[in-house]
C-alpha cells in the first residue's frame, strides 16, 4: 500500500468536490508513491499531532484540519505554520487533510454528530458548494440502449437525488452515409444507411463528467458515437448541516452536555419544547439562519460569538456552542474506524492529553 491509495480511500469517504470553494483538502505534504504501513488520524494537524504520528510509526497523517491554508512564504522551524510543514517533511510524514468534504460527506463529521445527539429523521440543510451540472444527450442503436444505459450508469451518470439509472428515452431513425474508409456497425458504406435508434438523456455532475465520456467512447458500438453536453443550472454537491428530531428531555444543555462530553454555552430564543435539532460541527455559527428556515428549534454548532448568539436567541432560535473539539473529533473517530476497515492495516487516533490540552471542554 502506498500514500496514493490511502488519498483515494479517504475521498472515496469524503469526495473532495464536497468541499467548499475556500478549503484546501487532500495531499498537501507528501510523496504519493510512498509506502504505508500505519497511519494515524488527528482532528487538528499540530505539532503534537504530528510527534503522535511519528511516535507510532505512521507513514500518514490524515487530519480534519488543513496543514497549509494561507500560502507559504518558507518553511522555518521557528514560525509555527511553517514548522508543522518543516517537521511533517523532516520525518517523512505524509499528511492528507478531508476538511469541509468530511463535514459534508454522509457518514462524515455532521451524520455522526446528529448520532451522538439521538437524532432521528435526519435531512441535510444549509451551505454547500455548487456543482456544475452537465445533460448528456447520446444517440444508439435502439437494441443497444440498455447495455450502454447500464455502462453510463456505472461511470456515474443519470443519479439524481437517492435515485440512480434516471435517464430520458425517445426512439426514432437515424440516417448516415458512410465514406471511403469508413466501417459502420450497421449497414454498409458506400450507400444511405437508416437505423432504428434511440436517443437517450441523463444527468451528469461536473466531477464525472470525464469518466462518463470515457465510459461513452469505451461502451458505445459506433466508430463516431453522436452526443452532445447541455450545461444545466449548477446543482448541490451536498450540504453540510444535519437536522432531524430528539425525544423532549427535561435539560437540553444538560443532555447535550453529557452527550457529546463538553460544557457549552446555550443562549435561549423560546420557552417552547425542543424537539426538532440542527447541528454543524465547528466554526458554524452563521448557519443558524439555515437552522431556524428549516424549522429547527435548537442550533448546535462548536463555536458561537457573543453577537452571533444574541442575535439568534432574540430572533426566537436557542443556540448553543458546545467546543470544536467535542463536535468534530467524534467524526475523526468514524474516520479512523473506516480506514482501520477498509484499508486492512493499523489506524491510530490522535487525543491530546485525554481531550483536553489545546481543546477547552
Amino acid at each position: 500500500m502506498i500514500v496514493r491509495d490511502v488519498l483515494a480511500e479517504v475521498e472515496r469517504l469524503a469526495p473532495p468536490h464536497f468541499a467548499f470553494g475556500f478549503d484546501h483538502v487532500g495531499l498537501q505534504v507528501g510523496d504519493p508513491e510512498v509506502a504505508v504501513s500505519r497511519i494515524a488520524v488527528s482532528l487538528d494537524s499540530g505539532i503534537g499531532a504530528i510527534e503522535f504520528a511519528a511516535a507510532v510509526g505512521a507513514e500518514v497523517l490524515v487530519c480534519h484540519h488543513p496543514v497549509i491554508w494561507e500560502p507559504l512564504v518558507g518553511v522555518c522551524a521557528d514560525d509555527w505554520g511553517q514548522r508543522r510543514v518543516f517537521e511533517l517533511v523532516k520525518r517523512g510524514i505524509s499528511l492528507i487533510a478531508a476538511h469541509t468534504n468530511w463535514d459534508c460527506a454522509p457518514g462524515g463529521i455532521n451524520d455522526v454528530l446528529a448520532d451522538r445527539l439521538g437524532l432521528d429523521h435526519l435531512t441535510a440543510f444549509g451551505s454547500a458548494e455548487k456543482e456544475a451540472m452537465w445533460k448528456l444527450v447520446v444517440f444508439a442503436p435502439l437494441v443497444e440502449r440498455d447495455r450502454l444505459l447500464d455502462a453510463l450508469s456505472e461511470a456515474g451518470a443519470g443519479v439524481i437525488g437517492a435515485y440512480d439509472r434516471c435517464a430520458f428515452f425517445n426512439e426514432g431513425t437515424g440516417t448516415f452515409f458512410g465514406g471511403e474508409g469508413s466501417k459502420p456497425v450497421v449497414g454498409q458504406s458506400g450507400r444511405i444507411e437508416q437505423v432504428a435508434e434511440v436517443r437517450i438523456e441523463m444527468q451528469v455532475r461536473d466531477h464525472c463528467k470525464h469518466a462518463v465520456e470515457s465510459a461513452l467512447y469505451k461502451n458505445h458500438v459506433y466508430e463516431e458515437p453522436a452526443f452532445d453536453w447541455v450545461r444545466l443550472a449548477d446543482g448541490i454537491a451536498h450540504r453540510a448541516g444535519r437536522i432531524g428530531s430528539m425525544r423532549e428531555v427535561d435539560n437540553f444543555q444538560a443532555y447535550v452536555d453529557e452527550r457529546l462530553e463538553s460544557r457549552s454555552e446555550m443562549w435561549v430564543g423560546h420557552d417552547r419544547a425542543i424537539s426538532r435539532v440542527a447541528v454543524v460541527g465547528g466554526a458554524a455559527s452563521g448557519e443558524w439562519r439555515a437552522a431556524l428556515a428549516a424549522g429547527a428549534d435548537a442550533f448546535i454548532t462548536g463555536e458561537v460569538p457573543q453577537h452571533v448568539g444574541l442575535e439568534a436567541s432574540e430572533s426566537g432560535m436557542t443556540i448553543m456552542a458546545c467546543g470544536h473539539y467535542a463536535t468534530e473529533q467524534p467524526g475523526m473517530v468514524e474516520m479512523a474506524k473506516q480506514l482501520r476497515q477498509r484499508l486492512s492495516i493499523p489506524v491510530e487516533i490522535y487525543v491530546p492529553d485525554g481531550g483536553l490540552h489545546g481543546h477547552p471542554k
